[in-house]
């Protein structure tokens, strides 16, 4: 079965260079973490560390960080399962993280899964860039090889999602949960299967004890910025509130100093700044007042902006570029009532593992999908928003002979 020429049309063909639809459907399958997939993502690492405009943008640089050898030897699985691909894989790339799409994609292609990744129709530097990087890395490969990746873009509407979706084995949508309701409203196969990644919200919590003793305070406030700023707080897994443990006195003293150092690292990523977002936070900023918001804190300008707010049982991304609500809580514990199935990433500092595990065994919070130290909010992993990906991209065959 092909596209009708009618849909064909309507897809254009991002990477690789002289790529097809119908190259891509005839592409072979292949074991998961064949030799020559493990080439293809190895092309991907080595394009981006041979480009200096790649180098110079850390998401570009933790992709090539995951992508090495030593990194992709402990995805491979141990279990002594005889695993295959499930087929065609169809990706729909979320837009607010232009790295996203080759995870996604570069671990199905791991997989063994022959892929078709929409990207998003929204021009930026990032993607122009790593589009570029990926048609020189899939020149490198046989034509075989380079076939079980094809990038395109087309217009969001369904005739165009129907025709590729009765291809797929499997779908993966990334984005914001209209755009899940969008592309489910397209039939799969029978036999096909289907993860959604639809919208997240994201925390972090401080233990203020440990931040008061911490030597490397400037660091941690570094790392803080990190995750929040390099998506300009767009992404899932970036903090949007800040939930500090301790008694009120601990806390302000904390406070006062983690805020600071805070503004002075958003200040030095040197991240592109809009008037519309210092707008945006004194727009957010108003309505969490009438809604009985404590306090404002201060800062030099809208670069940060946060609010004290006792009303957080609701996470929502008011505004961005660094925008945070804070909120004190005595325990751990009274995290729990106001976490949402929603939750996605906590990014924690001065509270040990033992005492998440023992507040997730005692509460079972409806959300939550992973927590990580500082600076990590953003690096992806094979497990996301509690699914493994890699597990749900290839199938189990049953040998019982």
């Amino acid at each position: 079965m092909s596209i009708a020429p009618d849909i064909a049309r309507q897809i254009s063909i991002m990477a690789p260079a002289g790529g097809s639809i119908a190259a891509t459907l005839a592409a072979p399958r292949a074991a998961p973490f064949a030799p020559e997939r493990l080439a293809l993502v190895d092309a991907v690492r080595k394009a981006i560390l041979a480009d200096p405009q790649a180098r110079s943008r850390p998401e570009m640089v933790a992709l090539a960080f995951w992508a090495r050898a030593a990194s992709l030897a402990q995805l491979a699985p141990t279990d002594g399962l005889t695993r295959a691909p499930r087929g065609l894989a169809l990706h729909i790339a979320p837009g607010n993280v232009d790295t996203m799409f080759l995870y996604s994609a570069l671990l199905s292609v791991l997989a063994g899964n022959v892929n078709i990744v929409r990207v998003s129709g929204r021009e930026s530097d990032a993607l122009t860039l790593l589009l570029r990087l990926l048609n020189e890395a899939l020149a490198t490969l046989p034509d075989d090889v380079r076939a079980c990746l094809l990038i395109v873009r087309y217009p969001a509407e369904k005739p165009i999602n129907d025709a590729l979706s009765a291809h797929a084995d499997v779908r993966v949508i990334w984005g914001g949960d209209d755009t899940v309701r969008e592309v489910r409203a397209s039939p799969l196969p029978p036999h096909a299967s289907e993860l959604t990644f639809p919208s997240k919200v994201s925390a972090a919590v401080i233990d203020a004890a440990a931040w008061a003793t911490a030597p490397d305070q400037a660091e941690q406030a570094r790392r803080f910025a990190l995750d929040a700023v390099t998506f300009g707080q767009q992404a899932c897994s970036s903090p949007l509130a800040l939930f500090w443990r301790g008694d009120a006195a601990s806390v302000a003293a904390a406070q006062a100093t983690f805020w600071p150092l805070v503004e002075s690292a958003i200040a030095a990523a040197g991240e592109p700044f809009a008037a519309r977002a210092a707008v945006d936070k004194l727009v957010a900023e108003q309505m969490l007042a009438a809604a009985g918001a404590v306090h404002h804190r201060d800062t030099s300008d809208y670069r940060l902006r946060v609010t004290e707010t006792p009303d957080m049982t609701r996470l929502t991304r008011l505004a961005s570029d660094g925008f945070f609500a804070e909120r004190r809580i005595e325990r751990l514990e009274d995290l729990a009532p106001l976490v949402q199935r929603d939750w996605q990433t906590i990014a924690s500092l001065g509270v040990s593992g033992d005492d998440w595990r023992t507040m997730l065994a005692a509460t079972r919070p409806h959300g939550i999908d992973r927590i990580v130290p500082f600076g990590q909010a953003l690096a992806f992993g094979n497990v996301w928003d509690g699914v493994n990906l890699l597990t749900s991209l290839t199938r189990i065959v049953s040998v019982e002979v």
